[in-house]
């Protein structure tokens, strides 16, 4: 923060209004050799300013009104001043201070509530600061960040006087590492409040991209946030998962229309608006932001970024359901298959309906599950860590046996009852093993086969049916299907009417040419197929429910060790 003394302003023509000192020797136009000298605090922004009002003082302008400024000098007096540094020192002279004018950086009107959203959701705004600690501590107080204890750490290095790395803080009583070398060692040894802190100070742009490789290898997924017209940030926003590259608020080149003039010529100072005044910074801002896939413009509100990271958890729950049917999909038809060769009949799912299942069906209701709507507390859920992903895996695989053996059995129990009707023979449904178990299946008669390819296609259709069942109990990790209604999802709704139709007309086409005898298949074989979702939907609903008691205790504990800070060495 710099702070600098200056004249003010009359707000009307940028004129300087002063006020002369009373008893003063020197009179306006006289010799400048009894003046004060110049004060050292004179910026060059009062220097600029004053130089420029230079001819006002002469009485050059003649657009100035005669109260704009009580400080006049005649064409003679202007003459003796020799240099530009003679005429400032007059001009300073005999003048009263009337008040400072301090320059700072100032945040964006929404950036504290959206660094509050940003806890809630549980993401950790952190915040890295060229200036000494204090400094920084100012302003992240403005940002709405935490100063109190365990909240800034200096990433520069220590000048040797420091306790192993180390350094105290005497206004928060607390004993945080110093240096970008000093945080691994930390983390390995101590505790893991270098992770934790939202404030890093006295950085360097090698600093700040060593300490974001830090927050990733502890399994921080990291969105770099800065200034598109600083080219060391170039490196930054490439080491960082995510960047968003974000323009200043423009102070300097703003555009009005001269008179005369269409309004098309106007600029608002955006760095990214077409024309020649702004064509350099705007080529810098695209050079600087090659690595980041996000812009925002200086009127751009941060709350896009809240929108961009729900639809990204929206996306990302989805896929990841998505890929538990298409998962438990090829178990399901491996796990058919295995069942029938145990009860040595033919495979109940031969190969091309197992491609038809797979890479058609499946895939279709995995996509509609992609527009799940949004769930109303997705922004308060805390994500975990990105080296997390199977820390539960028999749990996990414990849930795809109980949630796969349904569908399994059921379409086991259509294929087994369709072919012991459809059979020319008709044997037993209790000697149906030893029959085909006494020959090969592969060598049978054409009505046999016909029969065969019949209660083949009953399980297809029967399994793609269990599979839309299924699929509607995946629109929510956690909640139940009462609780989350999958007719939400109008993308579902469509897919799933789509691939049954697609299904039973693949099968009536695959027995179109032949005469399989389906009247003689039982009512039962209709009912065991149409009983899935009454047999599906409970047990699915009880796997989740059993998966949200677990889901709230990590919920939990991940809140309590966001919101928490306390290391080896915080105070007590």
């Amino acid at each position: 923060m710099e702070v600098t003394s200056t004249m003010s302003s009359d707000g009307s023509d940028g004129a300087l209004a002063s006020s002369p000192s009373v008893g003063s020797k020197s009179s306006r136009g006289g010799s400048f050799e009894e003046s004060v000298d110049l004060p050292e605090h004179l910026t060059q922004a009062v220097r600029h300013a004053l130089l420029q009002a230079k001819p006002r003082f002469a009485g050059g302008d003649e657009d100035l009104d005669d109260g704009d400024c009580d400080v006049d000098y005649s064409q003679a007096a202007m003459a003796r001043f020799t240099t530009e540094e003679d005429f400032l020192r007059d001009v300073v002279s005999e003048q009263i201070l009337l008040g400072l004018v301090t320059f700072s950086y100032e945040p964006k009107t929404d950036v504290c509530d959206f660094i509050e959203d940003l806890d809630i959701a549980g993401i950790r705004f952190v915040y890295f600061s060229r200036s000494r600690g204090r400094q920084s501590k100012s302003f992240a107080e403005r940002l709405g960040l935490e100063t109190d204890w365990n909240t800034c750490i200096l990433l520069s290095s220590a000048d040797g006087t420091q306790d192993g790395g180390y350094v105290e803080d005497h206004d928060i009583k607390a004993r945080l590492p110093r240096g970008i070398e000093n945080i691994r060692p930390h983390l390995r040894e101590v505790d893991d409040i270098p992770l934790q802190v939202s404030l890093f100070a006295e950085c360097t742009p090698e600093s700040t991209r060593e300490m974001i490789k830090v927050f990733q290898e502890n399994g921080d997924v990291v969105c770099c946030m800065g200034s598109a017209l600083k080219d060391s940030n170039t490196l930054t926003f490439a080491v960082a998962d995510l960047a968003v590259g974000v323009e200043p608020i423009p102070h300097f080149n703003r555009v009005k229309p001269a008179h005369g003039e269409a309004a098309e010529t106007a600029n608002d100072g955006s760095i990214s608006t077409a024309g020649a005044l702004v064509t350099q910074y705007a080529l810098g801002a695209a050079l600087t932001c090659i690595p980041c896939p996000l812009f925002l413009q200086h009127d751009t509100s941060l709350y896009t970024l809240m929108q961009v990271v729900s639809e990204a958890r929206r996306l990302l729950g989805s896929m990841q359901q998505a890929a538990v049917l298409l998962v438990a999909a090829a178990l399901a038809t491996a796990l058919i298959n295995l069942a029938a060769a145990l009860c040595l009949l033919p495979p109940a799912l031969p190969g091309f309906m197992q491609l038809w299942l797979l890479w058609a069906v499946v895939p279709l209701l995995a996509a509609t599950l992609l527009f799940v709507p949004r769930d109303e507390s997705i922004m308060s859920t805390m994500p975990l860590k990105n080296h997390a992903h199977v820390s539960d895996l028999s749990r996990f695989a414990t849930y795809a046996l109980v949630r796969s053996v349904p569908p399994v059995a059921l379409t086991v129990l259509v294929y087994v009852t369709a072919l012991a009707r459809l059979l020319p023979d008709a044997p037993p449904l209790g000697r149906l093993s030893s029959t085909f178990g006494r020959r090969d299946w592969r060598v049978l008669t054409p009505d046999a086969q016909w029969a065969l390819l019949a209660a083949q296609t009953y399980a297809m259709v029967a399994f793609a049916f269990h599979c839309v069942c299924v699929s509607a109990t995946l629109m929510h990790r956690t909640r139940t299907t009462a609780e989350f209604l999958p007719v939400r999802n109008v993308a579902w709704v469509c897919g799933a009417l789509v691939s049954l139709a697609l299904t039973c007309a693949f099968g009536a086409l695959l027995l179109a040419f032949g005469d399989a005898h389906l009247d003689r298949v039982g009512w039962y074989t209709y009912a065991i197929a149409f009983a899935g979702p009454v047999v599906l939907l409970p047990v699915q609903d009880l796997c989740k429910l059993h998966d949200k008691k677990r889901w709230t205790r990590l919920q939990k504990l991940a809140k309590l060790e966001f919101k928490t800070k306390l290391g080896l060495h915080s105070p007590l």
